[in-house]
């Protein structure tokens, strides 16, 4: 499963449109869509900057999220903070119901929404929604295993402290032991773009990547299509496994 990162609207909007396509032309099977949030703690400083760019202009999002939805055919999973959305979490859930999301992941509901992570996992599926849950090795053994049991789709687990930030711990013994707390797909990912560590994930027991910040870094040295022949790459490497 090659689950391919995009920043809305990054890195302009006839070439976020250009991205979003040629990912899945590409081979990914699933896009997620990361929303400007009003601080990326746990993004690392590649993703922040594409969040940087894109604030200098983009101020309907769900107009593009609509030409999103239109432009791909996979399933659509919102990246965002959940401390952005608290306090109108219902009406933003229904809306991004009515403009065709698949799915939302809130990479802070373990961390900062431990105590309610249940209530707002219900909330989400409440409103037809698939909540796709984010972990990474901070989160207890018990915990992880709880919560694979209850993300749709797949379920996230996170292998760096923030995207793009080295953690010095090898990807496939994170992987080995998580594997076995997991009663669902799992895809590994935030930072991940090492092609070595991505073999040693995918034969350690992974059922798919995650993909973002290796793409925004392409994008920066060579353009949108050098993106897209990346994921061709990576298409390729999945397909091998």
């Amino acid at each position: 499963m090659l689950v391919s990162y995009a920043t809305l609207g990054y890195p302009n909007r006839e070439d976020y449109l250009r991205l979003v396509k040629g990912l899945v032309e590409a081979g990914s099977d699933i896009l997620e869509i990361g929303l400007l949030p009003k601080y990326a703690k746990y993004d690392g400083p590649v993703i922040r900057r594409s969040y940087k760019q894109v604030s200098t202009w983009l101020t309907d999002f769900w107009s593009l999220l609509e030409e999103t939805r239109r432009a791909v055919d996979v399933p659509l999973v919102i990246l965002t903070y959940l401390e952005d959305w608290v306090s109108s979490l219902s009406q933003v859930l229904a809306k991004m119901k009515e403009v065709g999301i698949d799915g939302v992941l809130f990479p802070d509901l373990l961390i900062d929404f431990v105590d309610e992570y249940e209530k707002y996992v219900n909330e989400i599926k409440s409103h037809g929604l698939s909540a796709v849950i984010f972990t990474s090795p901070s989160v207890p053994d018990p915990l992880i295993h709880k919560v694979s049991r209850l993300s749709d789709m797949f379920l996230y687990y996170g292998v760096r402290p923030t995207t793009g930030v080295p953690l010095p711990v090898s990807v496939d013994s994170l992987i080995t032991r998580v594997r076995t707390l997991v009663n669902n797909k799992l895809v590994v990912g935030f930072g991940l773009s090492d092609i070595e560590d991505m073999k040693k994930a995918l034969k350690a027991g992974a059922d798919g990547v995650a993909i973002g910040t290796v793409y925004i870094e392409e994008i920066e040295r060579n353009g949108v299509e050098s993106a897209i022949s990346l994921a061709r790459k990576f298409r390729g490497i999945l397909d091998g496994a």
